[in-house]
């Protein structure tokens, strides 16, 4: 049993190492008082004779389980420390100059402090606080009267409803037919009898536009009224008129069935 005023006391058990015999708890004052070098003590050993202590006893007393690992937890502790290196001890000439650095420190304070002091007595290196700035006052705004979520939904709803929608500009799209194109490349032929197709779609034309036109050459070429030259693949289309334009052929384009 553990002894109630030693709590690090097991008794019935003792150690037997090369460099100690005895009890746990007297092993552990022995290295505390430094009267015993923790490197002389093996702590596997002392684990192993344990263990086979508490083989040996059957059914091992929690108690003495519990002072066992307290004492093993200080002694491995200590070995701890004993492997890690320590900080070098402080030497008594950097002690003095230590004290020599906080001596000048102080008569630096002191001259600085009789200096300020001073210049307080003469007022130097004082300014007077100009006048006060006049801070606008901004007025706080207004705070909406409290109420339900609902009721500012419906609000908003009806805020909204008073306002006129926006304009929406759709832009128009130019129709392009077949028909009026054939009778406006017909007037173009009739004012000069010799036209490129560049000059007939213009300088941008759309893709709809550039179809069209090609349609009303196709047309023209049909009915044998224009003839067509291009001298190099994807070149430039010249057209000539083969006779004159009519009234008659004129009113026959606008009624075209190609539109």
């Amino acid at each position: 049993m553990v002894d109630a005023a030693d709590p690090l006391a097991l008794s019935g058990y003792q150690l037997r190492l090369p460099s100690f015999e005895g009890p746990l708890d007297v092993l552990l004052r022995l290295i505390e008082r430094e009267q015993l070098a923790i490197a002389d003590v093996s702590l596997v050993a002392v684990t192993d004779q344990f263990l086979t202590h508490l083989a040996a006893m059957g059914a091992a007393p929690p108690a003495e389980i519990a002072a066992f690992s307290a004492v093993a937890a200080r002694l491995l502790v200590l070995k701890s420390r004993s492997l890690l290196p320590r900080p070098p001890a402080p030497d008594a000439d950097e002690g003095d100059d230590d004290l020599v650095h906080q001596l000048r420190e102080h008569r630096a304070l002191k001259a600085a402090l009789a200096e300020l002091s001073e210049r307080d007595r003469l007022g130097e290196h004082f300014f007077p606080r100009g006048g006060a700035v006049a801070l606008e006052l901004v007025p706080a705004p207004a705070r909406l009267a409290p109420g339900p979520p609902a009721a500012l939904a419906r609000a908003l709803r009806r805020r909204l409803s008073l306002l006129a929608p926006p304009p929406h500009d759709h832009p128009v799209r130019r129709v392009v037919s077949l028909p009026g194109t054939v009778a406006r490349l017909l007037g173009m032929l009739a004012a000069r009898s010799r036209l490129r197709f560049s000059e007939v779609v213009g300088d941008r034309p759309g893709r709809e536009e550039v179809l069209v036109a090609f349609l009303a050459v196709l047309v023209l070429l049909r009915r044998q009224q224009v003839a067509a030259d291009q001298t190099e693949p994807f070149g430039e289309i010249e057209l000539l008129l083969l006779g004159p334009v009519s009234a008659a052929v004129a009113a026959e384009a606008n009624e075209t069935g190609f539109a």
